[in-house]
């Protein structure tokens, strides 16, 4: 599926010929005409997605940085600006946090511009609460995929006095609605990214994997009321999803592991997942894979990875790779399989039901009242896909400790990783003695730009 920009509105400024600033932007449509139509606003959905689907999004690098910047992925290219990142060092003109933020907001604009003219429309043939329901969706996601990399506090999420991004509910239609914004609070952005979810929940009525469905925003609503600590809501959030699959074999699990990544849309294992093709690719095996595999051999599997799966542990094979000259395509040593494709068809997972058991056993062993047998039960459904003898906690700490290290490797490649050490206020283990680098800095042009509005995150 290829997903085409639908940009919203353009603004031409500076000192040049007024002929010329008088003209109509030509390469841009203007939002109060495009979005009148059923079909206009179906458009602008599709343009939602694409940019999720940039490079500088799920395409690469908000996936890619989290595993990097923590200990999943080694930086072996030349790109500086990924160095910064693996090392930790992190400065606030860092171009690819810059084109990141930029991106992200571009997608939030876009759902912005959705779910202000979709209100507008009377066609029959136009279901508008759900595609206003499609874009909160997604403007939820962006919202809180911000706050992880950007929010939050030194030493976790929803800690009482974290701090937010800019909020931005409505769309940029003309000069003023672009004024830079004050950062909002992190429980007022939590606020917003929970009413986006009930809504959607509400009133999504499809199930095709790569749009937004209700099964998709009941598990991104896990995922957050995970991040707030809301270990109780957590489980019961889960639980509507997990419910379905209860008598399926493995939970509804796919039986192998690699064939998530080797065969697309895999049911009912996904959840949400991004289509790419040759002709709307992404980047992520040719940042992996070397030259002679014609990409650029930027970003690589570390040994901690590696030494992270147990003995045994089917996963390895898909997390770091062996050498394999005999295969179509040739494959590499320490990449992945989650992405092989080098011209860039593969499809990326943003969320699964392996996640959504491990959601459910860290909020089993982390509420008031823990329930150790059915954190138990959530954790060896992974570990028996993986191969591996189930396993008994005898505390909640052990229960803990146990979903902390199957998200490490169940999760490998597929952005969790930095977040996770994040939550469980772990960075020092990665070397990490200063406590302000938990929060990634604002992009430094965002906070000159704005003539202070935006204030930069401590320490940088």
């Amino acid at each position: 599926m290829k997903f085409p920009i639908i940009f919203a509105f353009v603004l031409l400024t500076g000192s040049a010929c007024n002929k010329i600033l008088e003209q109509e932007p030509q390469g841009a449509l203007d939002a109060t005409t495009a979005f009148t139509t059923r079909q206009g606003v179906e458009a602008g959905l599709i343009g939602i997605y694409d940019a999720l689907q940039s490079g500088n999004y799920y395409g690469l690098r908000y996936q890619a940085f989290a595993d990097m910047g923590a200990d999943n992925i080694n930086h072996t290219g030349t790109f500086p600006s990924f160095a910064q990142i693996f090392n930790k060092q992190i400065l606030a003109d860092n171009v690819e946090l810059n084109n990141m933020w930029n991106t992200i907001y571009n997608g939030i604009n876009r759902a912005n511009n959705i779910i202000a003219s979709a209100e507008n429309l009377e066609d029959p043939a136009f279901n508008k609460q759900n595609a206003i329901a499609e874009a909160r969706f997604l403007r939820a996601l962006m919202y809180h995929d911000l706050l992880r990399y950007f929010g939050g506090s030194a030493t976790g999420y929803n800690k009482g006095n974290g701090v937010g991004v800019p909020l931005f509910t409505a769309p940029t239609l003309t000069p003023s609605d672009a004024d830079p914004k004050e950062r909002a609070t992190e429980a007022e952005v939590i606020t917003q990214i929970k009413s986006d979810i009930d809504f959607a929940v509400a009133n999504l009525t499809g199930t095709n994997v790569a749009r937004a469905t209700a099964r998709a925003a009941r598990m991104l609503k896990a995922r957050v009321e995970l991040y707030n600590e809301e270990f109780a809501a957590a489980e019961a959030t889960a639980t509507e999803v997990l419910s379905v699959y209860a008598g399926a074999t493995l939970g509804g699990l796919a039986p192998d592991y690699r064939s998530l990544w080797a065969v697309k849309n895999v049911a009912p294992e996904s959840v949400f997942e991004l289509p790419f093709a040759i002709d709307d690719a992404n980047s992520i095996a040719f940042f992996y894979f070397p030259g002679a595999n014609g990409g650029r051999n930027e970003i690589t599997s570390s040994p901690g990875l590696a030494n992270a799966h147990e003995e045994g542990d089917l996963r390895k094979a898909v997390n770091v790779t062996v050498l394999d000259n005999t295969s179509v395509p040739r494959i590499p040593a320490n990449k992945t399989l989650k992405a092989f494709r080098v011209a860039g068809d593969d499809n990326v997972i943003v969320m699964r039901l392996a996640e959504l058991y491990l959601i459910r056993a860290e909020a089993r062993a982390r509420k008031a009242s823990p329930d150790l047998v059915g954190a138990a039960e959530d954790i060896n459904i992974v570990r028996q896909r993986a191969g591996l003898d189930p396993i008994t906690p005898a505390s909640a700490e052990e229960a803990v400790l146990a979903v902390e290290k199957e998200r490490r490797v169940e999760l490998a490649h597929e952005g969790h990783r930095w977040f996770d050490l994040r939550r469980y206020n772990k960075i020092a283990s990665l070397g990490i003695n200063e406590a302000f680098r938990a929060l990634y800095p604002i992009p430094l042009r965002e906070v000159q730009t704005s003539g202070g509005i935006v204030e930069q995150n401590d320490g940088y």
